[in-house]
């Protein structure tokens, strides 16, 4: 069971297995390390540059299936510089948990 993904959805998107993982490691590897860095960015005064990432992660959530995770990114997005240090915390942890169910995700299919 998956909080943050939504297997249909994924395969809805990218269809097959090998576009799956291929597309769940680019994801991995590009959004979610970069809004995993989201508070250096802020740290460095850089506030258009942490709106547009937040804002160009938003289409990968939707991808994912994770509309919750989408709104998230929203809120940060909307926020900056007033909320970020209070929102981004928690939404620290549910990237961390969706970065570990995506691993899970992958897993899952290697073994079938």
């Amino acid at each position: 069971m998956f909080n943050y993904l939504d297997k249909e959805k994924i395969f809805h998107f990218f269809e097959d297995e090998e576009m799956v993982s291929e597309m769940l490691g680019l994801i991995l590897a590009t959004n979610i390390k970069e809004l995993k860095n989201l508070a250096s960015i802020f740290e460095s005064g850089d506030y258009d540059k942490l709106r547009k990432t937040c804002h160009k992660s938003k289409p990968t959530m939707l991808y994912l299936g994770s509309s919750f995770m989408r709104d998230e990114l929203e809120q940060l997005e909307k926020n900056i510089p007033d909320q970020f240090e209070t929102l981004y915390p928690p939404f620290l942890e549910k990237i961390l948990e969706l970065e570990n169910e995506i691993g899970n995700f992958l897993r899952e299919m290697s073994s079938e």
